[in-house]
């Protein structure tokens, strides 16, 4: 993997942390890019390869560029009016949206550009919004290996793990605690099956009112209970909830704090009685679900890299986010300021979206931070930095690999 990236001109640092004795965190920058990937493991070995996995996944799938200004991200994107099937646009609300909402972020395009997606099941090929894409999916159902089979197995038990952990949080279900040498003081393993329907275990770190819970999914329940062990020490129990009786914890911005570090409250009920018995582990397949699956594969030195996605349960944001919320919005005045015109209108649009950083706004990177404070310098002139400039470059690199 290490080659892989090397070979798109992509070099890499990388530091670790022990925090228990049988925990390694990986954290691997990328040189001169803003990329940055995180991995664990029970040695030291298992958690590079976890963080070079998710930085090749990042990339290929272009996840890692998605907020920054680049034409032609997605080569097979196209402009067509019958994008998604008519299932999925009553799923969206897609009549209920204007078409600025469904406006991709990275292109100078204003039609509304779409990447295929193909259902496994069926062999339909539906085109997706990137607008869609990017703003509510993040990158759930991303996975990257050697042989697609693997790699589609990561993806779609990342997805379930995630649905099981946004059930328990939303819904503020309490789930049964299991015997398992792991237990002590502080760290509990918990059956996440919800009554056998999922093949999901949790794990969690409870301390003077705080609470981390993770989850792990594999169709062997002790690979499931070691990922959402690792899981746990993502951010060496720094970053932590609050149990808290309060239905704030079924708010979206607690769910996303939930996936980002694992920092969000946890509803005091989970401590109550469970709603369920611990269940028989009996799992030999992952199609816990009824809803029809979208993948997109990408290709790459004999490597895959996929992102899969299923409506109705791997979102990561409401879709009222399409409105409220839109990624896109420093696309309608990047152009004038980049061509450094109308000032005024710029002010004025960047003071209603508060916007701090302007770069990061339009997607770009200058050579310094500048905000409306110094905008008249912007004005005067801008360079590009270094990182932005790579960015382009490994843009290009990728889209070289068809």
């Amino acid at each position: 993997m290490r080659e892989f990236l090397e070979k798109l001109g992509v070099k890499t640092l990388f530091s670790y942390t022990k925090p228990t004795s049988n925990v390694y965190n990986v954290t691997l920058n990328a040189i001169d890019l803003p990329f940055v990937s995180f991995g664990k493991g029970e040695s030291l070995d298992e958690a590079l390869n976890s963080a070079y996995g998710e930085m090749c996944e990042r990339i290929l799938t272009r996840n890692f560029l998605e907020e920054y200004y680049i034409n032609a991200l997605y080569p097979d994107a196209i402009v067509t009016d019958k994008f998604l099937n008519e299932p999925l646009r009553e799923f969206y609300k897609i009549d209920e949206l204007e078409k600025e909402e469904l406006l991709d972020f990275n292109s100078d395009v204003f039609d509304i550009l779409s990447i295929p997606f193909t259902n496994p099941k069926t062999g339909e090929i539906v085109y997706f919004p990137i607008n869609i894409v990017q703003n509510l999916y993040a990158s759930n159902g991303m996975a990257f290996y050697s042989d697609l089979k693997t790699a589609y197995y990561n993806a779609k038990t990342e997805i379930i793990e995630r649905f099981v952990k946004y059930e328990v949080i939303r819904y503020t279900l309490s789930i049964p605690k299991i015997s398992h040498p792991l237990n002590d003081e502080f760290i509990q393993v918990y059956d996440a099956t919800l009554g056998g329907k999922y093949p999901v275990m949790a794990v969690s770190f409870i301390k003077d009112n705080e609470i981390i819970l993770s989850f792990g999914c594999d169709l062997d329940r002790e690979k499931a209970i070691k990922k959402a062990y690792l899981e746990l020490f993502q951010t060496e129990l720094k970053k932590r909830g609050k149990l808290i009786d309060d239905d704030s914890v079924k708010d979206s911005f607690n769910l996303t704090k939930h996936f980002i570090d694992l920092s969000g409250d946890v509803h005091i009920n989970f401590l109550k009685k469970p709603y369920f018995k611990e269940a028989k582990w009996d799992f030999d397949n992952l199609g816990v679900f009824k809803e029809d699956e979208y993948i997109k594969i990408y290709t790459a030195q004999n490597f895959y890299a996929v992102h899969l996605i299923i409506p109705q349960i791997s979102e990561i944001y409401p879709i009222d986010d399409l409105i409220y919320h839109n990624i896109n919005k420093g696309k309608f005045i990047r152009k004038d300021i980049l061509q450094r015109q109308n000032k005024q209108k710029v002010i004025d649009y960047i003071y209603e979206h508060g916007a701090w950083d302007i770069g990061q706004f339009i997607g770009v990177i200058f050579d310094k931070k500048y905000t409306l404070e110094n905008l008249d310098e912007l004005y005067e002139g801008y360079e590009f930095g270094s990182e932005y400039q790579n960015i382009l470059k490994l843009s290009k690199e990728l889209n070289a690999l068809r």
